[in-house]
């Protein structure tokens, strides 16, 4: 069985392709969508998703989310005393999701499709495998996000021919592509994107507001009480979206802060993130050679897109009225899961073929630190291409072919991916010529082939990134010590939950309201231990209900 994941920055998702259709696969808690945050709960186990969420607030120092953004880097996080790279975080992230499939669908996961930013690095990519390999899955194939939500679009389309601009907007990426529909082809003509830029990046704008206008700094503050800051002002980016004015307000150590937050100002305030967006948006358009898009033509996706800001923005930048996908939030997932069944090939989508193309120009320094293309951005994927190279000098005995993937004029200036160091031989007399050829496939695996021209011999080597590049030995370890950090049973999965947002409503509560809190969830942990499974349904609704109900005064 091959299921699809969309790996997402704020939510993650799992679907599969099954009797015909895409079927997204719910959690213990009958959601889709899964948070991407990890914590270790009060017994230093891990714990993934909604309940671990719920830690944010009342242990943000054993809690962490938005670890995406670190993939690929040597960057560690800390996690209690603990200390994690992206990679091994986003694994138990897709060991959760893999459970949830087995669970529902009754059958082990042999393999797993999932998504990436378009404009993930080799870096970024070859650390999605190893999070795979981390989690016990196998992941042979890696699929851009505007892909996937280009085939979801198809699977969704009557129309034969076809072309739009896919908008994928997430929590902590952008990535924006042009794509044509033809025939039973998807073929997406160009990409750009911003794997910085994100809905946390707006969320953070209003943080900084608030605390500026209280006259507060990140750095005074404790991390719990910067933890409130961000759930609120998530509250307030929302809340924008139909009010044209709304209070913030958070409470810390029995003190109230506040700021009243209008449309305009929070327009005024994402400012140098909207000219980010617009940035991407021309680029896409530019290479595409597209100089003019109908609203009916855009396609946004992810849950930063259901932003009137972001909308408001969009239309201002094509002087036309955009609208929001039909659930944003899934159509990547979905996307995933039609990839798994044409993997498979299933039935009638067996025949549907997915063009995708290198985001990154991939290419040699040469002298003077210059950057020499060998493949340029939005080539059509697999690609194989070619390049005529010289010795710098007379009588050298040995080239180095330095490896680079951007778009800046100085090859130091872009992402060093390898070298391979090649004998020539010791010509005195001319400069002695030798081919580059690159060949990149849709996985992003980039195998370097060097041939010198007087001898016809051949070198060859497979870049590898050296900061995620781990034995078997290595990959075993990890792989039992996921084993060992046991995701708990889904039985007991919304009562853990329960129990967390009480924890967090508690600390957000003074007086009277604790106690009464205090009280409350005693008795529903002792009610809960007494029932017979058939009454426990009950017993979480109704203690939802309460809890929402404290929150809604808040």
């Amino acid at each position: 069985m091959i299921v699809g994941i969309d790996l997402g920055t704020t939510n993650s998702l799992v679907g599969v392709y099954q009797d015909g259709q895409v079927k997204l696969i719910p959690n213990a808690f009958g959601e889709y969508l899964t948070p991407s945050v990890v914590a270790l709960d009060d017994n230093d186990q891990i714990i993934v998703g909604k309940i671990a969420k719920e830690r944010l607030v009342t242990h943000p120092d054993k809690t962490v989310a938005q670890f995406k953004r670190f993939m690929g880097t040597k960057h560690e996080l800390v996690l209690g005393d603990r200390t994690y790279k992206a990679e091994e975080l986003s694994s138990f992230v897709i060991r959760k999701l893999v459970d949830d499939a087995e669970t529902f669908l009754g059958e082990k996961v042999d393999e797993v499709i999932i998504s990436v930013p378009a404009y993930f690095n080799d870096a970024q990519r070859y650390a999605t495998k190893l999070a795979g390999q981390f989690a016990g899955v196998k992941i042979e194939r890696i699929i851009n996000e505007p892909s996937a939500a280009a085939l979801a679009k198809k699977l969704m389309s009557n129309q034969e021919d076809q072309s739009f601009v896919v908008v994928d907007f997430g929590g902590g990426t952008l990535d924006i592509s042009v794509v044509e529909l033809f025939d039973n082809v998807v073929e997406i003509v160009s990409i750009a994107g911003d794997n910085r830029l994100g809905g946390e990046d707006f969320t953070a704008a209003i943080a900084e507001e608030f605390l500026a206008s209280n006259q507060l700094s990140k750095e005074s503050i404790s991390r719990e009480f910067y933890s409130k800051i961000l759930v609120q002002a998530e509250k307030v980016k929302l809340n924008l979206n139909t009010n044209e004015e709304v209070k913030m307000v958070v409470m810390d150590q029995e003190k109230e802060y506040s700021l009243n937050l209008t449309y305009q100002r929070f327009y005024e305030l994402c400012q140098p993130l909207l000219a980010r967006l617009k940035s991407v948006l021309d680029r896409a358009l530019m290479d595409a050679r597209y100089s003019y898009v109908s609203s009916e033509n855009f396609v946004l996706v992810g849950g930063t897109s259901k932003l009137r800001l972001v909308q408001d923005f969009l239309s201002y930048c094509i002087d036309q009225a955009v609208q929001v996908a039909d659930d944003p939030d899934k159509m990547i997932a979905k996307g995933c899961a039609l990839l798994a069944g044409i993997k498979e090939r299933q039935g009638e989508v067996r025949d549907l073929l997915l063009s995708d193309i290198c985001p990154f120009t991939l290419g040699t320094a040469v002298v003077g630190d210059r950057f020499s293309p060998i493949i340029e951005r939005n080539s059509p994927l697999p690609a194989s291409r070619t390049e005529q190279y010289y010795t710098a000098e007379l009588g050298q005995s040995q080239v180095k072919v330095e490896v680079y993937q951007g778009e800046m004029m100085k090859a130091s200036q872009n992402l060093f991916l390898g070298e391979l160091e090649v004998p020539v031989p010791v010509n005195k007399r001319a400069h002695e010529g030798f081919t580059i050829r690159f060949t990149y496939d849709l996985n992003g695996i980039l195998d370097v082939e060097v041939t010198i021209d007087s001898t016809k011999k051949v070198f060859n080597h497979v870049i590898l990134q050296e900061s995620i590049t781990l034995t078997e030995d290595e990959i075993k370890k990890k792989q039992a010590e996921l084993t060992r950090y046991k995701i708990n049973a889904q039985e007991t999965e919304v009562y853990r939950f329960l129990l967390e947002k009480a924890n967090r409503v508690y600390s957000m509560l003074l007086g009277r309201r604790r106690d009464e809190l205090m009280a409350e969830t005693r008795r529903f942990e002792e009610e809960v231990r007494q029932a017979s499974m058939y009454h426990l349904p009950k017993l979480y609704q109704s203690f939802s209900n309460y809890l929402e109900f404290l929150e809604r005064g808040l």
